[in-house]
């Protein structure tokens, strides 16, 4: 995937911020859950993301340090479990766009809060080397 086709991931995914949270949603118009937001990001990707958090997090991609991701990157956590349950796209800066839970909509957080840093379980990276040419996305 061309570093173009990586931005348009980020890109797809900050063009529905405020779209509702929505279990088993993975799209504009009916709401997003974690990881359908993520499938939804990476549509135009050359391979097919697992449709749940915990699948993707034991699939694809190369784990990532904590100190090295890059925009792009999936960040899992698990959120009242022990195992991966929730997903982001890293967008950089410490900041990650994602679906958080009902009640909710698609927002951008940050890794920086203690709530994040507690639940952070492995970062994969699943865009080709040439992300490292990606801007930081800025709103």
């Amino acid at each position: 995937m061309a570093s173009k086709e990586s931005s348009n991931v980020l890109s797809r995914a900050v063009n529905v911020l405020g779209t509702p949270y929505r279990w088993g949603g993975s799209s504009p118009s009916k709401g997003f859950d974690c990881s359908g937001l993520v499938k939804y990001a990476f549509n135009d990707a050359t391979f097919d993301l697992p449709r749940t958090s915990n699948a993707m997090a034991s699939g694809h991609g190369e784990k990532v340090d904590r100190n090295d991701l890059k925009p792009g990157d999936l960040i899992f956590f698990n959120i009242k479990s022990r195992r991966v349950n929730h997903v982001a796209i890293y967008l950089g800066n410490d900041r990650f766009i994602h679906a958080p839970r009902r009640g909710k909509s698609v927002t951008i957080d940050t890794l920086k809060k203690p709530y994040w840093e507690n639940h952070y379980v492995v970062a994969k990276r699943v865009l080709p080397k040439e992300q490292n040419a990606l801007r930081v996305v800025q709103r």
